[in-house]
């Protein structure tokens, strides 16, 4: 499989501390994207003042598992972002077989969009899946000019909340998506539509609030921020969202 990064989180990524790998290749063009080094399937070059970066190396489902089993003394388990990771379905489902062969635990963070995504939820322990708007235009204009249709993801993030007890609805709340009272009106009929499937207890949502960290990341790679200077939706704009979620017995905690 072909990654651009790897490292360590706690307690973000999935329970405990996780050695993450983040799989290159993205089908979805997020304007506020916080890894643009991630879209393309392809290596690429990160010209940083200081020095260079090459962001994109292939590693074997085998080598994942091995570095897996020699960090298992001080990681809780592994976790695949990107990107998008099911693009990468048939490595990553090797990958999936053989940390579960070896008893450790296996985390996705996944966009819910592609045909492999059941399949991949299956495979894997605890997921993270983002929904980003529910408005189809939105969908098309700022998120995927493309040929997937916003009805596809639904359909996957329903399976998602049906199938895993350990799922976790991730919404990014940017300004000129999703942060006006309309949209997150609409934000919440999904949610309660996934909380309402749900044999496995109250849905979980997280929050995360825009940033501009990536804009050196930007600059690295010589493209265009088309984010670069937006004002990140307030705080109180999160809890306010946070608190209609908690009012229809969901679990919404906040980022940033």
């Amino acid at each position: 499989m072909r990654i651009f990064d790897s490292g360590y989180s706690n307690d973000f990524d999935g329970p405990g501390t996780r050695l993450v790998f983040y799989l290159k290749g993205c089908n979805f063009r997020c304007d506020w994207c916080g890894a643009p080094e991630s879209l393309s399937a392809e290596p690429q070059t990160l010209h940083y003042p200081e020095r260079t970066v090459i962001a994109g190396r292939d590693l074997s489902p085998e080598a994942v598992r091995d570095k897996a089993v020699a960090a298992r003394d001080f990681i809780s388990g592994v976790t695949f972002g990107g990107g998008e990771p099911t693009l990468q379905s048939v490595e990553l489902l090797t990958a999936l077989a053989l940390l579960r062969e070896a008893g450790i635990h296996t985390a996705l963070e996944s966009n819910a969009s592609t045909p492999a995504y059941r399949e991949v939820v299956l495979a894997a322990d605890w997921i993270f899946s983002d929904l980003k708007t529910a408005n189809e235009q939105m969908f098309q204009t700022r998120i995927h000019p493309g040929p997937v249709r916003l009805e596809q993801v639904f359909d996957n993030l329903r399976f998602a909340a049906e199938h895993k007890p350990d799922f976790v609805l991730r919404i990014p709340v940017i300004s000129g998506v999703n942060d006006i009272p309309e949209e997150q009106a609409a934000l919440l009929e999904v949610c309660r539509d996934l909380q309402a499937r749900r044999p496995y207890g109250p849905l979980r949502v997280q929050l995360l609030r825009q940033h501009h960290i990536a804009l050196p990341k930007y600059r690295a790679l010589g493209v265009d921020y088309p984010c670069e200077g937006a004002t990140p939706p307030p705080r109180e704009l999160l809890e306010h969202f946070a608190a209609l979620l908690n009012e229809n017995k969901m679990q919404a905690t906040l980022f940033g």
